[in-house]
């Protein structure tokens, strides 16, 4: 990296123009040293004798003015050759006759037409130079979007970019520098950096805007950066550059959400829950200025989504608590961008809904299954017949038992049912016999014999009845079960083997 490099680059952002140290010093381009003494001691006096009424340059005044340490900073640039050919580029230049001594006035109007119609004495390059640095400031200093202002002002910078009479002058300035760091290819770097410069000031207003929810202002620097003729790569990696610290930070963070959960999984459930939270608007916001695919994004959205999964796993391995876990991560699965973390999240998001569905009752919803308190389902499907060489039938079908999930409560309350069944069962066929008995005493025919036969086997049959299958709303739960619907749905059937099979 040269010394003009990093000078070209340092500290540049959207206050690009409010810092520039011709515009707080009021100072011309072409400032002697001289110049520069003289102006530093008027400001001093102002100081000492408390006049404050001082705005920068008559142009383009500052408001609110700038403070002392601005204009320390400002004069420490302007006594640095190196830095001070880097600003320079960004303020005005001198251009001759009516539109310098309007430039001195601060007749902001007469200096953009007067640069805007060129003539004797206002050479083009240096007028479309101070055409595109006057649109910048304005859009910079208007702190809103104005579609029409930025896209004259990338589009000037642009057109100076291709003016070779321009750059040929801020060579001639360049060696009149007198500095050996800057080398003879100076201004050609300059110029090779320049867009960088430039896009770099909108893709930081881009970031801020989709950072602060502004969306659709963010995706509209990113089409006026796009739109005004520069290289496509140029505007990615300034787009790139600016994400890169927020970015950083959503990383830094997801680092330590990462250290509580370890050092405390009691913690990971809400520690998955505030990074996801945290990252959702900064990933809106990048989707808003870079695209789809975009390395920075699709990165850090992985990054993310893992540690999401990864605190909550801690939380569930120690707390052994699956409900909350759900749905934070579905968030963390909707936000990972690789197939392979998004299968990662996707095979621990299973197994939680796994364990909701097995690991609570099925039949009340809210207490924890119990070991060897389900209840068994037989059932069978892909029932097979095939005509056999003895012209039979055989009949083939596939099995299997679904265990549906039960607490040791809901268990009981069943057993308890069946057995209150049983026993009206039995009282009633005691009272059944007894009659039987009376009838045949009182002689009654051997028909008497079938209706004691039938009365009595009637209510057995109700108590066995009762003793195979759950109460009727139960039963009905039971065939809601996922599993079982599957299989419903797929075409099985309840039973361990097809009806009239022996």
């Amino acid at each position: 990296m040269t010394a003009t490099e990093t000078a070209f680059f340092a500290g540049i952002g959207p206050d690009l123009y409010r810092d520039n140290p011709f515009r707080i010093t009021g100072l011309p381009v072409d400032a002697t040293d001289r110049d520069i003494r003289r102006r530093a001691e008027e400001l001093r006096v102002r100081a000492r004798f408390g006049d404050g009424s001082w705005t920068g340059s008559p142009l383009l005044p500052l408001d609110p003015p700038p403070d002392a340490d601005a204009v320390q900073r400002a004069f420490q640039r302007l006594r640095d050759p190196l830095l001070r050919l880097a600003d320079e580029l960004f303020w005005f230049w001198p251009s001759g006759g009516d539109a310098d001594e309007a430039l001195r006035e601060g007749r902001a109007a007469d200096a953009e037409r007067l640069w805007s119609e060129p003539g004797p004495g206002r050479p083009a390059a240096v007028a479309a130079h101070n055409l595109a640095v006057l649109a910048h400031a304005r859009a910079l200093d208007s702190g809103d979007l104005g579609e029409e202002r930025w896209k004259g002002a990338l589009r000037g910078w642009r057109t100076v970019l291709d003016t070779g009479a321009f750059w040929d002058l801020v060579a001639a300035r360049a060696r009149a520098a007198d500095d050996p760091r800057v080398a003879s290819g100076t201004a050609d770097e300059l110029r090779e950096r320049l867009p960088a410069a430039v896009l770099s000031v909108s893709a930081a207003l881009a970031v801020r805007a989709g950072q602060s929810g502004a969306h659709d202002e963010a995706a509209a620097h990113v089409r006026l950066m796009r739109g005004a003729g520069f290289d496509a790569e140029a505007v990615d990696a300034a787009l790139s550059e600016a994400a890169a610290p927020e970015a950083s930070r959503l990383r830094s963070s997801s680092d330590d959400t990462l250290d509580r959960a370890s050092a405390d999984p009691e913690t990971g459930y809400g520690e998955a829950v505030r990074l996801a939270e945290r990252a959702d608007p900064v990933f809106a916001g990048f989707a808003a200025v870079l695209p789809a695919g975009h390395p920075v994004l699709a990165g850090l959205r992985d990054e993310v989504a893992d540690t999401v999964m990864r605190c909550v796993v801690r939380y569930i391995n120690k707390t052994e608590d699956w409900g909350p876990a759900e749905g934070v991560l579905e968030r963390a699965e909707a936000m990972a961008d690789s197939p392979n973390v998004k299968a990662d999240v996707a095979e621990n998001l299973r197994i939680v809904r796994d364990n909701l569905v097995y690991g609570t009752c099925w039949f009340c919803g809210e207490r924890p299954s119990g070991d060897g308190a389900g209840v068994g389902v037989a059932m069978h499907g892909e029932v097979k017949r095939e005509l056999t060489p003895h012209y039979t039938t055989r009949i083939t079908w596939r099995k299997l038992t679904i265990t549906v999930p039960r607490c040791a409560d809901c268990a009981s309350a069943h057993r308890s049912r069946r057995a209150k069944v049983w026993a009206c069962a039995l009282g009633a066929d005691a009272a059944a016999f007894a009659l039987a008995c009376a009838l045949l005493s009182a002689g009654m025919g051997i028909g008497v014999l079938f209706v004691v036969i039938a009365v009595v086997g009637l209510p057995f049959a109700i108590g066995y009845a009762a003793t195979s299958t759950l109460p009727a709303e139960a039963n009905r739960v039971l065939h809601r079960f996922p599993a079982v619907q599957e299989k419903f749905d797929a075409g099985w059937q309840l039973g361990g083997k097809p009806p009239g099979v022996q």
